[in-house]
């Protein structure tokens, strides 16, 4: 069996944003992960109502982590996070299961027969799985090792219908229509490990009978959902991963000939299919170009600046990356390095000037060129993990001076630590202010300050400015608010809360500021208590009464006891008739 992996929190924090990270923490801290299950490497487990799966390999590294939730941020989402905190900090909790092969294996046909009759009356979309298996042709002679085409044509089918049946509901529920490509994953999954083994002709036939059941389980889709496709992102890891089989098999005239054919064929088949279309003309293009066309070796050789006639196609970035690693597996550097040159792909070609030993000269152009904080972040990221710290911190230093967020919090977070693990304060200081300023959290706030020492002082005044901009946003709030009330800037942090009133920010800044401002810190208290009250709503009066409760003890903290008794009096004489709430209101003398 898999062993449990030796996740670090450290790893878990870093595949989620701040946001994702802090409200995960909540989640798990406040009990919200149930049913948290182990299975061979997947751990399974129920986050306020959704379904998180995260599937580890064999070293114990997270290969794949979903959710059912429609997040759409970047990294892990709150619930992910919550899970992993479980694995990881309350192991003794998780119920360790046997796979289903194990579950399955030394059971009687009898047995296995009951239990197929049993699914089937349960969940009747099984029938129709279980007709796709049985009724698929059987496996050909060039049935790739370890995968049956057949199994895997029958679960594309089956995924399409599960999505079509749900694909209503999911649009009222999220407003958005499912995605059709989601069945392709066992293909591209398995594609790519055919290709990481170097056996790109497997990767071939499996991504065939992949093709051949998606479009025919496309078709009985809702054309509402098909049109939807266009957004999809998955098809574009189809592409790559078909157009790489296609340029790694080294196959013969003969062969290209009938692919090309067969690709056509399809084209016409999915004629409106918009990202389908984009796919099949990266896929033609790659198999009609193969390695030998004449502007490709010229380009290769150094003898011309481009590979295209005019203007490149929408897809040239996505195919020109395909060929590079092609290229780059193959230990063709130079000419990777003319590719990628011609072709613009700019963080590639710095990458391959490292991983040639060009280093100064990777760094002196990329100085020149490079515009975007986050590709100097990659570049700075693979000088340092080859030992050329100086190099590094050169390149990222420029990346501060760019003068756009996109990227910045990345590139100068990651700056910011290294900077300080190797001792150059002065760089961890700039890159922390530039990380606040693309990124105002608590935690940068606080890496700011600390790193700043006795010199806070000089800035404190500029990064309060900077919080005070972002304020405007509700995005920042909670983040914003923690910082005012850490700096005692109360009056501040209340004008905040106001205007985006989440309990949680508002129960934070009624504790803090209660004994200095005891009158706004009251009137919160019993604004969200009377429109309840107010309301008739009886259930939840006691959620009223809590919040009376809190408002009252903040008074006679403040020595206002006559007021309060005032503010019951005329509460029990205006709900005098709510035979439920009295009793209650009573019980606050």
């Amino acid at each position: 069996m898999f062993p449990f992996p030796t996740l670090s929190e450290k790893i878990v924090r870093s595949r989620a944003t701040e946001t994702s990270w802090r409200r995960g923490v909540h989640y798990f801290e406040s009990g919200a992960v149930q049913e948290v299950v182990w299975r061979e490497g997947v751990l399974t487990a129920q986050v306020e109502g959704y379904k998180v799966r995260v599937r580890f390999n064999e070293q114990g590294e997270i290969e794949e982590a979903s959710c059912s939730c429609p997040y759409e941020g970047g990294g892990d989402c709150k619930h992910i996070v919550a899970a992993l905190l479980a694995l990881i900090r309350q192991p003794e909790k998780v119920s360790v299961r046997p796979s289903l092969r194990t579950l399955l294996e030394g059971q009687s046909r009898e047995q296995l027969i009951a239990l197929l009759l049993f699914l089937a009356d349960h969940y009747p979309e099984t029938i129709e799985a279980i007709e796709d298996f049985l009724t698929a042709p059987a496996p050909t002679e060039e049935q790739p090792t370890g995968v049956n085409l057949s199994a895997l044509q029958a679960q594309i089918r089956a995924t399409l219908r599960q999505i079509a049946r749900g694909a209503y509901q999911a649009y009222l529920d999220y407003g958005e229509w499912p995605l059709p490509s989601e069945a392709l994953e066992p293909a591209i999954n398995q594609a790519r490990t055919f290709l990481d083994r170097g056996e790109p002709r497997a990767a071939l036939l499996v991504l065939e009978a992949a093709t051949i059941a998606w479009i025919e389980g496309c078709r009985q889709l809702n054309q509402d959902l098909l049109e939807d496709i266009a957004n999809e992102e998955n098809l574009l890891d189809f592409a790559e991963v078909w157009a790489e089989a296609l340029l790694s098999a080294d196959l013969s005239h003969e062969e290209r000939r009938a692919w090309e054919q067969k690709l056509e064929s399809w084209m016409n088949t999915i004629a409106g299919w918009k990202l389908m279309e984009y796919v099949m003309e990266m896929l033609l293009t790659a198999v009609r170009q193969g390695w030998d066309d004449p502007r490709l070796v010229a380009v290769m050789a150094g003898e011309a600046s481009s590979i295209w006639e005019g203007e490149p196609p929408l897809f040239a970035d996505d195919l020109a990356q395909v060929r590079l690693r092609i290229l780059k597996a193959r230990g063709r550097y130079e000419e990777a390095l003319r590719l990628a040159k011609a072709e613009e792909q700019i963080t590639s070609y710095l990458e391959l000037l490292l991983e040639m030993g060009k280093n100064e000269q990777a760094v002196r152009e990329a100085l020149e060129v490079l515009q975007n904080p986050y590709e100097v972040f990659t570049l700075a990221k693979a000088l340092a993990e080859r030992g050329e710290i100086d190099l590094s911190f050169e390149v990222a230093a420029h990346g501060l001076t760019l003068g756009t967020k996109s990227g910045m919090t990345v590139l100068a977070e990651w700056l910011c630590e290294q900077a300080e693990s190797h001792g150059r304060l002065d760089l961890a200081r700039q890159a922390a202010l530039e990380a606040f300023k693309a990124n105002p959290t608590v935690w940068n706030y606080q890496k700011l300050k600390s790193l700043l020492g006795e010199e806070w002082e000089n800035y404190k005044q500029q990064v309060l400015d900077l919080v005070a901009v972002y304020s405007s946003s509700f995005y920042w709030a909670d983040q914003l608010i923690e910082i005012y009330l850490q700096e005692k800037m109360y009056p501040q942090a209340m004008a905040l809360v106001e205007k985006d009133p989440s309990l949680s920010n508002l129960e934070k800044v009624i504790e803090a500021v209660s004994a200095e401002f005891p009158d706004w810190a009251f009137a919160q208290c019993y604004s969200i208590a009377t429109e309840i009250m107010d309301s008739g709503q009886s259930t939840y009066y006691e959620t009223a009464i809590a919040w009376l409760r809190r408002g009252r003890d903040i008074l006679l903290r403040a020595g206002q006891a006559e007021r309060w008794q005032a503010i019951l009096d005329e509460l029990l004489e205006k709900h005098q008739k709510k035979y439920k709430l009295r009793p209650m209101l009573e019980s606050l003398k």
